[in-house]
């Protein structure tokens, strides 16, 4: 399979507007198999109420019937399940989470999509691809800044984007690079299929359902002809200065070197969004400052410090080194700050009667985790707000074990001794 595969990354690699007419046949059971493999164990199940490990109890067998479905044309995508996860203020973002089948099927076709668009997308484009992330995105926004004539940023914001992608749009975009009807059919049949919410059948003529397997990389292609190549090859030689774009799915931001450029930008983005059914958020989407002169322009305009941007949890600031030179310092998102921690606050409260060293163990799990993504450079002040919390949350909580017996704060510092948290730590480097 992976022979097969690299030779189909061969092709499109050498041929960028080749056309693929037969590929269904790479997805055969032993794909879908380590497919299956991959999936998540814990994830939620879908409308059929199947779990990764009752599926496990039979899993070759299944596969293999599943297979065959596949190979006969009786395969039929099942509807998403709606859920929903809370946000800031209120607000919910619904999620489509789809049978446990599906997802194998389209995690199977994701592989195999891989091996070609991967050699279309651009460098600019971080999200939800092999071998990048988040952390070399952020890598990337402090060595465009710092090393690139930066002097403003151009926050981009789309409403509702896996929810306003123009189905027929997105579906030219595939048969530009794939023809293979199998292959077409299947991606149809997981785009269109509706979602239950709260036992209702909804259907939509728009979007890819947020959630599923195949989604991100869908998300993907549809930016990647809207913004990236356009951007790249349309925009830049257009301007008077530099511009980079450094994008996460369907988070990003546009550097320039001239305000002219910028706002020639943002004035002409709107209409290109329009046109493939996308719109910007007109609060979050903003033009602003930022770079090596942007501290003196400040200070001349009678403002203490520049302005700030937010890029995948982490407000970017203007700052200086010890040896005065310029860079880029990070802090934790106030919002996702506040939001960690009232999560841990509901996990205490939740688990307040759970012995204290199950307790500890589930809390330096949550320290870890967030030490692991927020953990960069520069951002050690907002690590250390973080443990500060988590420990004042833990005290508070155990407190409310029983009624009239308060643990005072040296028991809890002696408790501490004898379970501690995982203080606070910088997990990456500059690369």
């Amino acid at each position: 399979m992976s022979t097969k595969l690299d030779r189909l990354t061969e092709l499109a690699k050498e041929e960028p507007k080749r056309q693929f007419f037969s590929i269904a046949h790479l997805i055969t059971p032993e794909a879908m198999y380590a497919a299956f493999r991959s999936l998540r164990k814990e994830a939620s199940a879908g409308v059929d109420g199947v779990t990764y490990g009752e599926y496990q109890k039979d899993a070759e067998r299944k596969i293999q019937e599943l297979y065959q479905r596949l190979k006969d044309g009786k395969y039929q995508a099942q509807p998403l399940r709606r859920v929903y996860i809370p946000k800031e203020k209120g607000k919910q973002r619904p999620i489509s989470i789809p049978a446990l089948e599906d997802k194998i099927v389209q995690k199977a076709m994701v592989e195999v999509l891989n091996a070609i668009y991967e050699q279309d997308f651009l460098d600019c484009s971080y999200g939800f691809r092999p071998g990048r992330g988040q952390h070399q995105a952020l890598d990337e926004v402090k060595r465009v800044i710092c090393t690139r004539s930066t002097g403003w940023i151009l926050e981009l914001d789309i409403t509702a984007y896996f929810d306003s992608i123009v189905r027929e749009q997105l579906m030219e975009m595939i048969e530009k690079r794939v023809s293979d009807r199998n292959v077409l059919r299947l991606i149809r049949k997981w785009i269109q299929v509706g979602v239950i919410d709260q036992g209702q059948f909804l259907a939509s003529d728009k979007g890819t359902g947020q959630g599923q397997t195949i989604s991100p990389l869908l998300a993907n292609i549809y930016l990647h002809h809207v913004l990236d190549e356009w951007f790249q090859d349309v925009v830049k030689s257009r301007l008077r200065g530099e511009a980079h774009e450094i994008r996460f799915a369907d988070d990003a931001i546009l550097c320039f070197h001239y305000r002219e450029d910028a706002e020639k930008v943002k004035d002409v983005l709107s209409k290109r969004f329009a046109k493939y059914g996308l719109t910007l958020h007109p609060e979050k989407t903003r033009l602003l400052e930022f770079g090596r002169y942007a501290e003196e322009r400040a200070k001349r305009q009678g403002k203490q410090k520049p302005g700030t941007f937010d890029f995948l949890g982490l407000t970017h600031i203007c700052a200086r080194s010890r040896r005065g030179k310029f860079t880029v310092h990070v802090r934790t998102m106030r919002k996702r700050l506040r939001r960690s921690l009232t999560a841990v606050a509901e996990w205490c409260q939740e688990h307040r009667h759970a012995p204290v060293d199950e307790q500890q163990k589930t809390l330096n799990a949550k320290l870890r985790g967030h030490y692991q993504y927020y953990g960069r450079p520069t951002n050690s002040q907002s690590l250390l707000k973080f443990y500060r919390g988590v420990v004042r949350i833990w005290w508070k909580w155990l407190n409310r074990r029983t009624r009239g017996n308060r643990m005072t704060w040296e028991r809890y510092t002696e408790l501490l001794r004898r379970h501690p948290l995982l203080p606070p730590r910088i997990c990456h480097v500059w690369t």
